[in-house]
């Protein structure tokens, strides 16, 4: 494909997270173009259309992939479409951005994984803590030796709004609860503190797990109906990273909203914490340094570390996405970055199954 300055995006899925998050990172960026979307009816697809200003709007995803002036799809709906609708983007050999989880399973994605390698097309998925700039910069930190050799990353993770509330979810949530959607407090909340953990630290070599259901019997807020809950909504990890750190991490659906990851090492420790209020994919994070002598330090991140396209997007669910986006138009036009493709997220799907069998077994599971 010919370098671009400016590349068409039809997106799949403007109703919810599309709408809130892809829509406005994709306006803020000057080198891309929304050219159309995909909803499921027509009537709603002309809607949400008139309501962002999208030009076109289609009800079959093929036909709009297959546009010319489309050179990116983007899936942003729930998790079991995933497979079947980034099948279409890739034959009709457009570029695709996939929202994560990739798809229910490791072997749908994989599969993936096969098909965009064979039409030779990129391919991004959402892992989006990996384009904020904070994880960046703390990863060349790490790899500097600033806070020594790494002896330990801890994480406590309060979300006493996901995926219920206090036993209570919304019709439009009611899908996590099950499990084999792939849509969960292991694969939502759990996966991109995980994943931005190996890519700041070290891949893991080894996992334990505990996953409960705390909320087995949930109200849906529209109707009144109780529906029995199969998906976990409260994960512990331990495990063991490539190096030999030592990783504790808790994820909870209760207490007050927020979350504290340490990544301690033999001269000081980092200490990450919310700036926004967010969930940590989101959040544009704090970032102070604790010397093992001397006072705490706040640290900001540099601005080499935001693309230039992406140093005034405003805070909030588009910000992390945005800057994937930046890297991902990098991708497109040929310069090597580093960004979560297909392949990154099949290795996130082996994680979760060996997360799974810990749990099941009680056998710590070792990973490649």
């Amino acid at each position: 494909m010919n370098k671009k300055n400016k590349w068409g995006v039809g997106i799949v899925g403007v109703g919810g997270w599309g709408g809130t998050a892809h829509v406005p990172a994709l306006e803020a960026l000057e080198n891309y173009e929304v050219k159309a979307l995909t909803g499921t009816r027509l009537d709603t697809a002309q809607a949400a259309a008139e309501r962002h200003g999208i030009e076109r709007f289609y009800t079959d995803v093929l036909e709009m992939a297959k546009q010319p002036d489309v050179d990116m799809v983007t899936i942003t709906v729930k998790v079991p479409e995933h497979d079947r609708l980034i099948r279409m983007a890739l034959e009709a050999g457009k570029n695709v951005y996939s929202e994560w989880p990739l798809s229910r399973t490791t072997s749908e994605s994989k599969a993936l994984l096969v098909l965009a390698e064979k039409q030779g097309v990129n391919h991004v998925v959402g892992l989006q803590a990996r384009g904020n700039p904070t994880v960046r910069y703390i990863r060349d930190l790490v790899t500097r030796g600033t806070v020594g050799r790494i002896l330990a990353v801890n994480a406590v993770i309060t979300m006493p709004r996901f995926p219920t509330t206090n036993g209570n979810v919304d019709l439009a949530h009611v899908y996590l609860l099950d499990e084999s959607n792939g849509a969960d407090q292991l694969t939502i909340g759990a996966a991109h503190i995980l994943d931005a953990i190996e890519y700041m630290v070290a891949p893991f070599a080894e996992v334990s797990a505990t996953l409960a259901t705390q909320y087995p019997e949930v109200n849906i807020l529209e109707t009144g109906e109780v529906v029995r809950a199969t998906a976990p909504d409260h994960v512990t990890i331990t495990g063991k990273l490539a190096q030999g750190s030592i990783v504790s991490a808790q994820f909870i659906n209760a207490g007050t909203p927020g979350f504290t990851l340490r990544i301690l090492g033999t001269e000081g420790e980092f200490i990450v914490t919310p700036r926004d209020g967010l969930m940590f994919q989101m959040d544009r994070l704090n970032l102070c340094f604790a010397p093992t002598s001397g006072e705490v330090e706040t640290l900001e991140t540099p601005d080499d570390y935001s693309p230039f396209l992406t140093r005034d997007t405003a805070p909030g669910p588009g910000y992390n996405v945005a800057h994937l986006y930046a890297l991902f138009s990098e991708r497109i036009n040929g310069v090597e970055v580093e960004l979560p493709d297909f392949a990154d997220a099949v290795r996130m799907h082996r994680l979760m199954d060996a997360i799974r069998t810990a749990s099941v077994t009680g056998i710590r599971q070792p990973l490649e």
